[in-house]
């Protein structure tokens, strides 16, 4: 999970069981980063999370995981920020299957 961290910047301490949510993107709620391998990769790792950890930690790593979305917003002005941001996500996707395997990632290189 350490690399997830690290791809995440904005990662909190935290490990296992929350409450249901609807499978459905959380960008609606949370808003968009502006590129749709950043949005899927923070849906994605929330639900996961969300799933794994208990309320109470739930709660911290949501807080990063909305600060991380909108550094990421911030980060996506430009073509090229947005294709690299893309490739960062779609590895993060990839280190995310790899070290969560109990949740269910999409996407990735």
């Amino acid at each position: 999970m350490g690399a997830i961290c690290l791809l995440l910047l904005a990662c909190e301490d935290g490990a296992s069981s929350g409450a249901g949510r609807s499978s459905s993107a959380l960008t609606s709620n949370d808003g968009s980063t502006g590129v749709t391998e950043c949005d899927s990769y923070l849906d994605q790792y929330e639900l996961c999370m969300q799933a794994t950890l208990p309320s109470h930690q739930f709660n911290q790593q949501q807080n990063g995981i909305r600060r991380q979305r909108t550094a990421w917003k911030t980060m996506a002005d430009s073509p090229f920020k947005k294709q690299a941001l893309a490739h960062v996500c779609r590895q993060a996707i990839t280190t995310a299957r790899q070290e969560l395997q109990t949740c269910t990632w999409t996407g990735g290189l």
